[in-house]
């Protein structure tokens, strides 16, 4: 009985633990975590072990309705953050020169307009429509404003597109600016116009 009654019913995936991330079970020896909060190779006896204990706590899944989901600013940047225009400067210049405010980056994302907000890997750092992401070495310093697009300075590697250059920007689209002082720490998050 040491585990409260809202982290069993996030076990149970009663409640909403998506901001955490989870592995695809083919690349993680079949452990599943998008079903429970817990990785499992056997979601039903997982399930069931867990509803067990729930309905002996005296809890129906209709208990955690109202339940705010895991993650607390994980999910609350996931699911919770709107982009609005750039400004102070930040964004992409028609020569292709992206401006960031906040300091030192290690991710750099241009990303579709409409994109959802990047999350934590290993699975919800790479929102569909990305169009370009940049990551800085964990053993380099972090790159600074003014990075031109495509490019891929020292200690840095293109992570999208995972081969080739850098897709040509289109002029006249907006773009969503995410630039990020280390996983999950966004520093500058905005929509630009190219």
């Amino acid at each position: 009985d040491t585990l409260d009654d809202d982290g069993l019913g996030m076990l149970a995936g009663w409640v909403d633990s998506t901001a955490f991330g989870a592995f695809d079970p083919a690349d993680n020896n079949g452990f599943d975590r998008e079903t429970t909060g817990l990785p499992t190779t056997d979601i039903d006896r997982m399930v069931a072990f867990l509803e067990g204990e729930l309905a002996r706590r005296g809890f129906e899944e209709a208990d955690f309705a109202d339940t705010k989901p895991f993650g607390g600013p994980l999910y609350d940047q996931l699911f919770g953050f709107s982009p609005e225009a750039c400004r102070d400067g930040q964004g992409i210049a028609s020569d292709g020169t992206i401006t960031w405010t906040g300091g030192g980056a290690r991710y750099v994302y241009v990303m579709a307009e409409d994109s959802a907000n990047p999350g934590v890997p290993p699975n919800l750092d790479i929102p569909e429509g990305t169009v370009w992401r940049l990551d800085v070495a964990p053993d380099s310093d972090p790159i600074d404003s003014g990075l031109a697009y495509g490019s891929t300075p020292a200690g840095t590697s293109q992570a999208v597109p995972a081969t080739g250059d850098a897709p040509a920007l289109k002029a006249g689209t907006t773009y969503y600016l995410y630039v990020a002082r280390d996983v999950y720490q966004p520093i500058t998050r905005c929509l630009t116009s190219f």
